[in-house]
């Protein structure tokens, strides 16, 4: 088979022994095929991808000399070529972060995150994720502001960011609860108030899109008490409005805490609200929207008491 039809069978094939074998084939024809380098390297184990890094790194190589050579370097659905160097550089950062050689997948995430421009893959979560864990506050907050896409770990980032360079209380809620408002649900997973599903289990796309961001945010959050603090919050109330605990007691708690912050008759008044809209049949998508509202507004009317 010559490399083209034999690329065509590898974007059809489905199964692990089918890919390692159309990948050998690809090496067979060219050594150096950054095609069949990232082909073979997606079939191996963890453990097994971890000590073969190099493939991903020599594909990378070749790839760039790919894409420097088109003469209009952007992504399209039906560039495999783009396709391929975008998924070496998401596959070398993620694998570098996961050994905890940082710095390599910043460098990894910062070139992902140039080239999709549009956001396709996730490369926003590893540049940022990245950036955290090295501290760079200043150059996250300058990335923002010129960055082309908004992302839940962008927003997240800024929170921390903010946070840790001491920023101004109300710049600092503001920026929490934006980044919360964004997806609720990413914060009920790094708040522990949902647990992680199990790796099999189906998912509807929110809740997928949402574990997908917690997993790589939920360590910078709990690194601090002040960063728990911070996004417990909103998480917390929103939670307690929609009746997303399954704890008794810690309802009771939550319930008392509210009260003693001189909230708690505002806060019954929203979750009964938010009771009788269910039982006129509204959607979660609305029920939900309204809660995250009122929770954003109630914190806002705590902090200035």
């Amino acid at each position: 088979m010559t490399k083209d039809e034999l690329l065509n069978k590898l974007d059809a094939a489905e199964s692990d022994e089918e890919i390692n074998d159309i990948a050998k084939q690809l090496l067979e024809l060219d050594p150096e095929s950054p095609y069949g380098k990232l082909a073979l390297w997606e079939t191996m184990s963890y453990e097994e991808g971890a000590e073969n890094l190099y493939l991903l790194k020599e594909a990378l190589e070749s790839m760039r000399a790919v894409i420097d050579a088109k003469e209009i370097p952007a992504f399209t659905e039906d560039d495999r070529d783009a396709a391929v160097y975008m998924t070496i550089l998401m596959n070398l950062g993620y694998a570098m972060l996961s050994e905890g050689n940082v710095n390599e997948a910043y460098e990894a995430a910062k070139e992902f995150a140039s080239f999709d421009e549009e956001g396709v893959y996730p490369s926003r979560t590893l540049l940022y994720r990245t950036m955290i864990d090295l501290e760079l506050y200043d150059d996250i907050l300058t990335y923002l502001e010129t960055d082309s896409v908004q992302s839940v770990a962008g927003e997240h980032a800024r929170a921390i960011a903010l946070l840790e360079k001491g920023a101004d209380d109300g710049e600092v809620r503001d920026a929490v609860n934006y980044a919360f408002s964004l997806s609720p649900y990413v914060a009920l997973f790094i708040t522990g108030i949902w647990d992680m599903p199990d790796a099999d289990e189906e998912l509807d796309e929110d809740i997928e899109d949402a574990v997908n961001d917690a997993a790589y945010l939920a360590d910078p959050w709990c690194r601090t008490d002040k960063r728990l603090a911070a996004i417990s919050s909103p998480a917390f109330l929103f939670a307690y409005l929609t009746d997303n605990l399954s704890d008794e007691k810690e309802k009771e708690a939550l319930r008392e805490a509210y009260e003693g912050a001189g909230i708690g008759e505002r806060v019954e008044q929203v979750r009964k609200h938010i009771e009788k809209m269910e039982k006129k049949g509204c959607g979660i998508e609305e029920t939900e929207a309204e809660a995250l509202s009122a929770a954003v507004g109630i914190l806002e009317e705590m902090a200035k008491e």
